[in-house]
């Protein structure tokens, strides 16, 4: 049985005539009498009494008819969903965005996206960006924002800003008077840093090691304006993304450049390899494309 079998079944019923429904149909007569045929003969019943003027429903057409009407709503609706789907009518984003990320860039980008597809439901997951990656690879978000490096053969990435990290220190700390510093010049420094499911306290702690020391962590935080203020209040230094620190309006902070490859601070939005993305996900990330430097 057909979708199409039960629509002109459904016009013939409501016609009562196979002539008028042939016309509503823009179909011949005889196809579609043969077509009524086929389903009678797949069904084993007869659906039409054929032998007055009016052609009248027999009691298995009438409980075809009833049933036929209520799946050729839901089918109706079915296809619209789709379709209001397909147009961002409606639809479900999960996203994983790193709290130092989404401070700096997406809460506008949110609002703008918000606005031009209302009926589009974002879910913000927010945490690091090592834990987001493996929120991705499980599937249990679509997508995440995250610092690169990346493994390239769990993840698509698709490049969206880069900028740099910082050193951020009191203003009266011994280092502050210099231009540029240097990781061998932070070997006694006491770091305050974001904790480990942040991809930044890694490269951080990789870093001094390459330099041939072992970094002195005295607090970890999941809240980067909690580290600003410790720093603030001169208990360590810490190594921030520059827009972030941008956002710390204190006195009593300066940044200052580090000579070190570690300090690029490059962000992609990563996909689960041959997962599939939905409408709403696509116009999600053309949007971020598009806007993340407005």
């Amino acid at each position: 049985m057909e979708i199409r079998q039960l629509t002109y079944f459904t016009v013939v019923a409501k016609e009562k005539s196979f002539t008028v429904a042939a016309k509503v149909l823009h179909i011949s007569q005889p196809a579609l009498s043969k077509m009524i045929k086929n389903l009678e003969d797949e069904l084993g019943v007869l659906l039409f009494d054929r032998s007055e003027k009016f052609v009248q429903l027999t009691d298995a057409g009438e409980e075809l008819y009833a049933q036929a009407q209520k799946l050729l709503s839901d089918f109706e609706s079915l296809t619209e969903s789709i379709r209001d789907t397909e147009h961002l009518k409606k639809g479900h984003i999960k996203i994983g965005i790193p709290p130092v990320i989404g401070t700096s860039y997406f809460p506008s980008l949110i609002a703008g996206f918000r606005n031009l597809y209302p009926g589009v439901t974002l879910s913000i997951l927010e945490e690091g960006a090592k834990t987001i990656s493996e929120r991705v690879e499980d599937g249990s978000v679509d997508a995440g924002v995250v610092i690169l490096p990346i493994d390239l053969e769990k993840f698509n990435s698709i490049p969206i800003v880069s900028d740099e990290n910082v050193l951020i220190l009191h203003r009266n700390h011994p280092l502050a008077n210099k231009e540029i510093v240097y990781y061998e010049d932070l070997k006694d420094e006491n770091f305050v840093l974001l904790n480990e499911t942040f991809m930044l306290h890694h490269r951080i702690i990789s870093a001094c090691r390459e330099t041939g020391f072992e970094p002195k962590v005295t607090i970890k935080s999941s809240q980067w304006d909690f580290i600003a203020e410790l720093v603030a209040l001169n208990q360590g230094i810490s190594i921030l993304p520059r827009p972030i620190v941008e956002k710390y309006n204190s006195s009593m902070i300066l940044q200052l450049p580090v000579n070190h490859p570690s300090v690029k601070w490059e962000i992609s939005i990563i996909l689960k390899k041959n997962r599939y993305i939905s409408f709403a996900l696509k116009r999600f990330i053309e949007y971020v494309q598009r806007n993340i430097s407005s």
